[in-house]
């Protein structure tokens, strides 16, 4: 039978299983618990060692409830036996709960792909047909992002036994090019502490309403960050854009010095080398002033004094993946390429925690060129994984067919 399991108990487990991952750690669970959601840790022991287990939800439906396990449960889905006993013990704690169904969504790749959309594993059938095989109904594999249920794609990348080093020769060229220009413009990472999360919400609600999705309250931010504590990394890039006028002046100033020496040699000579020289310096020059006048545009000539934030993202960490969660750019700070730089120092910040993987996360599936997010990510060369997806095991076969039913009808 199941039992209930102290926090304790679980999150030693799940900390090291493989297929552990955010939504089913112990801060999850906790986060789960102040938002009022109704949530339990419940394993299955075998001699007396914890061999399975899930945090699972209960959200109340007309005539019962769902019981609800994300990115879980944590078992070997290899083994029909133990797959088999977990679920008929999960099924008797759904009795007890009213529930009607389990939807679970395992936290396994089913297949994957690389950036062209061909196959380099072969289909996860053995786990599917084990679990089709003790009545667990699978609800087909789907394209397209979601904004709920079980994540359908990711995007990750392998970093075991990589160093800083391997990792930046591994990006792909525009990668170098824009960390490069980082660099150039002083675009510089840092973390955000709880009183400035409300800079972080102003970035990921204008990222919302100008590409269209829906995002998160601040209270929910600031709920992350009280629980997850140092593993919830609130990361934003700013750039001091008074800095960068100043830089740029500098150049020119040293650019004139240049031409100078260069037009003095050309009225006592002129020749073909000195000439191309100051061709050369005086592109440079006009390059420079343009810089510089784009960036009094932007402010309409009243450029701030102080660093502005130019992009940002949450990043949640744990041992075996670091999950790039929820991110923003404002869509005018675009030309400096602060999400690049991001990336950049969470790769080489999980490869300093010895993390093995790194999860870019959704992605629509599709490979022909027309999402901007997964070409994005792409660039950092990883994977793209089609997830196992989610599954129904009916508790209440009558009233979960017409609960089907009725939902069908409503969706019509």
């Amino acid at each position: 039978m199941l039992i209930p399991l102290t926090v304790e108990e679980w999150d030693e487990f799940e900390q090291q299983h493989l297929q552990g991952s955010m939504a089913q750690t112990v801060k999850q669970y906790n986060l789960l618990k102040q938002r009022g959601r109704t949530v339990e840790i419940l394993g299955l022991k075998k001699e007396n060692k914890l061999v399975a287990g899930a945090v699972v939800t209960i959200d109340s439906i007309h005539g019962g409830t769902i019981i609800n396990i994300d990115h879980g449960p944590l078992l070997d889905y290899s083994n029909e036996e133990l797959s088999s006993h977990f679920f008929s013990a999960l099924k008797k704690y759904a009795l007890k709960k009213k529930g009607l169904f389990i939807r679970f969504s395992p936290n396994l790749v089913y297949q994957r792909f690389d950036n062209n959309g061909g196959s380099v594993t072969e289909p996860n059938e053995q786990v599917m047909n084990n679990l089709e095989h003790i009545g667990a109904q699978h609800l087909g594999f789907k394209k397209g992002m979601v904004t709920e249920g079980a994540l359908r794609w990711q995007y990750s990348k392998n970093i075991k036994g990589m160093d800083s080093d391997d990792l930046e020769a591994s990006y792909d060229s525009k990668v170098k090019y824009y960390l490069k220009k980082n660099k150039q413009f002083g675009v510089h990472v840092r973390r955000l502490k709880r009183d400035e999360l409300k800079d972080f919400k102003k970035l990921t609600a204008d990222t919302a309403d100008r590409i269209g999705f829906q995002d998160k309250d601040l209270q929910f931010y600031q709920t992350v960050f009280d629980v997850y504590g140092q593993d919830a990394n609130f990361i934003v890039a700013e750039m001091s854009f008074q800095d960068y006028i100043s830089e740029e002046e500098t150049v020119i100033r040293q650019l004139d010095d240049r031409l100078a020496t260069l037009d003095k040699r050309l009225e006592v000579k002129e020749t073909k080398k000195n000439r191309r020289q100051y061709n050369e310096f005086e592109d440079q020059k006009k390059q420079h002033i343009k810089r510089i006048e784009k960036v009094k545009e932007l402010f309409n000539g009243d450029v701030p004094i102080e660093k502005q934030i130019i992009a940002g993202a949450l990043f949640i960490e744990q041992p075996q993946e670091m999950a790039y969660l929820y991110s923003g750019m404002y869509g005018q700070y675009k030309d400096y390429y602060g999400p690049y730089l991001l990336q950049d120092t969470m790769l080489k910040k999980s490869i300093e925690d010895n993390i093995p993987l790194y999860n870019f996360l959704g992605i629509t599936g599709h490979f022909d060129g027309k999402d901007g997010v997964f070409k994005f990510k792409t660039e950092f060369n990883g994977q793209a994984e089609e997830m196992i997806g989610e599954f129904d095991y009916p508790i209440r076969p009558v009233k979960f067919a017409m609960y089907k039913l009725i939902k069908k009808i409503i969706q019509r």
